[in-house]
């Protein structure tokens, strides 16, 4: 102001102003929230087959917010991955909250976003009513995973509200902490090669050279529930995604937008979601291989590395495989 205008003004009359620019522009938070049940009723108008939810509490003041879209429904029923990560992250408006995600991937690893949630903090309460909203569009059955941190909240929510499915927790989260308490020399990387081992055997292996190394990761390890991190103890398929990286991307992505009143970041989420879905089916209406292109990059690589290989004809649908490594007897009827 000096330089342009040469107007001497105070830091607080420079920050009144500033504040007057964002509300101008975004919205007082106050007036937001007064908003939040027309928007959601055109929200449902615009997209049949989308399921909000808004819940007060005995004052009348905000809890718990939740939407999700009906075209990302269908979507993930019809091609995404059968995995769901989730994840909360701190809002930075002026009445705070925590931002509740939950996203899967597409076959080309996009980030696929199906629903989310905003609540004044993460708790047992709030993460079991997301859930509960979640189930109404995606229900509980067994061949569906959910993926998150070691939030002791999320495992119990999704072992009252989901019970039937599987739940896996991050691999990097597992890591931070092994780093963190036990500084032996190696035990990290063990831990890592036993999570991602295809096979029980070579999981045996590796988990047991941690044991003796120390009996007391061990023991951490166990009760963070082997099934839970070990790829070849989980029941589900893990699509060879074994973090939360999916979910914590989207943090990323609404950086600048968590600091809006909650209609302009709403906004922000279906403006986002509009951009990704034509992006892709734009991609999509142009793509003539059978399979996506990560995939098909993917299966290019590994054509390569088995032409080394040695197969061995049992019958026609059965054979034996001599590997780099190892040696598998290959079903294709089974597909094992």
């Amino acid at each position: 102001m000096r330089l342009e205008h040469g107007c001497e003004i105070t830091y607080w009359h420079a920050w009144e102003a500033r504040e007057f620019a964002i509300a101008a522009a975004r919205g007082i938070p106050d007036r937001s929230y007064s908003k939040i049940l027309a928007y959601l009723h055109m929200i449902k108008e615009a997209n049949p087959g989308t399921h909000t939810h808004y819940e007060t509490n005995e004052k009348g003041r905000f809890m718990y917010l939740f939407m999700s879209f009906g075209q990302s429904v269908r979507g993930f029923y019809n091609a995404m991955q059968r995995e769901i990560f989730i994840y909360g992250t701190f809002l930075k408006k002026k009445y705070k909250g925590v931002l509740l995600v939950a996203t899967a991937a597409d076959g080309n690893s996009n980030l696929y976003p199906i629903a989310f949630g905003v609540v004044d903090s993460e708790n047992n309460d709030s993460w079991g009513w997301f859930l509960r909203q979640l189930k109404v569009v995606i229900p509980d059955c067994r061949d569906l995973a959910f993926v998150s941190d070691r939030n002791e909240s999320i495992a119990k929510a999704i072992g009252i509200v989901y019970p039937q499915l599987a739940h896996g927790i991050c691999i990097h989260h597992l890591l931070t902490n092994v780093v963190a308490f036990f500084k032996t020399k190696g035990l990290t990387a063990l831990v890592e090669t036993a999570s991602r081992a295809y096979r029980y055997t070579e999981f045996q292996e590796r988990i047991t050279e941690v044991f003796d190394l120390s009996p007391e990761l061990g023991r951490y390890l166990r009760e963070a529930d082997v099934r839970k991190w070990a790829r070849s103890l989980f029941p589900c398929s893990r699509y060879d995604i074994r973090t939360t990286n999916l979910a914590e991307s989207i943090n990323s992505v609404l950086r600048t937008p968590r600091e809006y009143p909650i209609i302009p970041l709403l906004d922000s989420i279906r403006e986002m979601l509009t951009r990704w879905f034509y992006e892709r089916r734009l991609l999509r209406s142009k793509h003539l291989d059978p399979l996506t292109a990560k995939m098909e990059r993917k299966i290019d690589r590994r054509i390569v590395k088995a032409k080394g290989f040695q197969v061995y004809k049992v019958d026609n649908l059965r054979s034996l495989v001599k590997g780099d490594i190892y040696d598998f007897h290959v079903d294709l009827e089974r597909r094992t």
